[in-house]
């Protein structure tokens, strides 16, 4: 029947059979496949099952699951090849609880067992739910078929394991595989990374003691580790691009390498070698362009990132992603390149980025920045995109630096009474609203309501903005008193913030103390030095400056100069601080 089925439709139609093959392969339009599907049926062949296959996954590469499920139901007696369709098409389109009702209907109607893509999608699915008992279960069922040495299936429980949080149970899957692949060492090495980071070089000599070597997505997950690390890890890494060169790692299918390598160095202020691994990559990708524009930004080379994000397009044709508008829009910011930003908005929303929630929060942070808070607050008015607590917290923040509290305490309060989480980033944003519109009284409120109310634990930003609050009014002792009441050790914004506000009303005494403990929370930071020299040197103690200086010396400090950033004729311009300040002489 199967034969004589296929045989009629090509007879009579011999070009349906590759129309819908082509559908399949994802070459096709919609409008073909639906055309080729009413075909089959008016010739009657619409219950046959390499029909049926061919169709559901056709409609499933164009989103369209329920139609997937349509063309099925059209099937009396579905077999295991047609319920595998099925399955796959709801879970291609992220349908996890639909994959899981189908499965569940396919052991109760159907006399065929399940084979190992089955219970690979279904055990996918239930790690995307985070679904441990019923992932349990599957595991079990898969021991009962015989099928532990299918090494996908195994691959994709020892995942549901580790998502669900159960490792242990992870490495036991990984035990009982009989001829592991290089795919199973990087699904162990990788969950482990995100575990806690210290087993991951003992599992790659494992893997290598097997004869299996290390591939793209092996080094795709080694080099991040590395970039967290101290310089041992720097000189891992060099290691590793050492192999990435000699395996021709790059040159392949595997473009995340050379995106992971690049941030690797960036991460360690190596931009330029960062730069040198961009320019070699002989296949560029959008993750490739977005690495190095997000290299620039960490280093502050805000306008390389800018002039790169305009390359992209016409040096290799790639078309910028949300995440590259999201990598960019800060560098923007930080220019104060408003125009700029105005065409990366006009961008994304001409490319259907304008609901993306990443977007639009740093859309806001930008024109914030660029001090446009019209545009700001008519992006989170838009009504098309879903805000989160970032989003609040950006157009808070927003009003803050503007001088606009009261604003910002509205929409804090409307924050708060829609249920929206609040977590140390709202706080930072809120408190230093209050700080710069001298709400003190509102912002004592707000912290120990965050605090004892919605839990939030007070981060360094925020202890800093409480004392930058006290501070800008005068009250110095209360800002030193709620330094010494805080469950940790105060860090480097605290005392500086500290520091500026006794400066600011003369108050020597505690300048100096916050100095010195700025000195010690960061005797890098040449800054701090230069900050204490100039104390003692208005009060003309110079020997005293003459010593900050000589410890400067001696540790190889030096303060970079400040660069100011202005726009001439379209052209971005920056500026050092060269001048000299000379305290006068009595």
């Amino acid at each position: 029947m199967p034969c004589s089925a296929l045989a009629a439709i090509s007879a009579s139609t011999p070009s349906i059979l590759r129309i819908l093959r082509k559908v399949a392969a994802g070459t096709g339009s919609l409008r073909l496949a639906k055309k080729s599907h009413a075909r089959t049926v008016i010739l009657g062949f619409h219950h046959h099952p390499f029909i049926c296959s061919t169709l559901i996954s056709a409609y499933s590469l164009f989103g369209l699951p329920t139609l997937s499920y349509l063309v099925f139901s059209d099937c009396s007696a579905p077999n295991i090849f047609l319920w595998n369709s099925l399955l796959a098409s709801f879970s291609n389109n992220f349908c996890h609880c639909q994959v899981l009702t189908a499965f569940y209907n396919f052991r109760t109607v159907s006399s065929d067992s399940p084979d190992g893509y089955t219970l690979a999608i279904v055990a996918k699915a239930l790690t995307e739910l985070l679904d441990f008992r019923n992932g349990s279960a599957i595991h079990s069922l898969v021991k009962r078929l015989g099928l532990v040495s299918d090494i996908v299936l195994s691959n994709t429980i020892m995942v549901l394991y580790f998502k669900c949080g159960h490792p242990d149970d992870a490495r036991h899957v990984f035990d009982e595989i009989p001829v592991r692949s290089v795919a199973s060492w990087n699904s162990l090495i990788s969950e482990n990374i995100n575990l806690d980071g210290c087993k991951e070089w003992e599992l790659v000599r494992e893997m290598q003691l097997e004869g299996l070597k290390p591939d793209g997505f092996t080094i795709s997950a080694l080099l991040p580790l590395c970039a967290r690390g101290d310089s041992t890890c720097l000189m891992l890494g060099r290691q590793i691009h050492g192999y990435i060169v000699r395996q021709e790692l790059r040159l392949g299918s595997e473009l995340h390498v050379g995106s992971c390598l690049i941030s690797f160095y960036c991460k360690f202020g190596a931009v330029t070698i960062g730069k040198r691994v961009f320019e070699c990559e002989l296949r560029r990708n959008v993750f490739t362009w977005t690495a190095m524009i997000s290299g620039y930004v960490e280093s502050g080379q805000f306008n390389d990132a800018l002039r790169l994000s305009y390359s992209m397009n016409y040096v290799d044709g790639i078309i910028p992603s949300d995440v590259t508008i999201v990598t960019v829009l800060p560098a923007i910011g930080s220019l104060a390149a408003l125009d700029n930003g105005k065409q990366i908005h006009g961008f994304s929303f001409r490319h259907c980025l304008n609901a993306e929630t990443s977007v639009n929060n740093a859309l806001i942070d930008m024109y914030s920045k660029c001090g446009n808070l019209v545009s700001a607050r008519n992006v989170f008015d838009d009504e098309l995109w879903l805000k989160d607590a970032i989003s609040w917290s950006s157009i808070i923040s927003c009003y803050g630096i503007h001088g606009m509290g009261e604003e910002a305490l509205f929409l804090f309060k409307r924050m708060c009474s829609l249920g929206i989480t609040l977590d140390h980033i709202t706080g930072v944003g809120v408190l230093s609203a209050c700080g710069r519109a001298g709400l003190v009284k509102e912002g004592m409120v707000i912290y120990s309501s965050m605090v004892e109310n919605y839990g939030v634990i007070p981060s360094d930003e925020m202890c800093s903005c409480m004392v930058d609050m006290l501070g800008r009014v005068g009250q110095l002792e209360q800002a030193l008193d709620f330094i010494n009441s805080m469950q940790f050790e105060p860090g480097s914004s605290i005392w500086g913030a500290l520091s500026g506000a006794a400066a600011s009303h003369h108050n020597h005494e505690i300048q100096h103390l916050a100095s010195n403990f700025l000195i010690e929370t960061e005797p890098e930071n040449p800054s701090h030095y230069v900050s204490l020299s100039n104390f003692h040197a208005s009060f003309g103690r110079w020997d005293v400056v003459a010593e900050v200086r000589e410890r400067m010396i001696l540790k190889g400090l030096r303060k970079t100069p400040g660069i100011s950033w202005i726009d001439v004729n379209e052209l971005l311009t920056g500026y050092e601080d060269t001048l000299l300040h000379i305290p006068k002489l009595s």
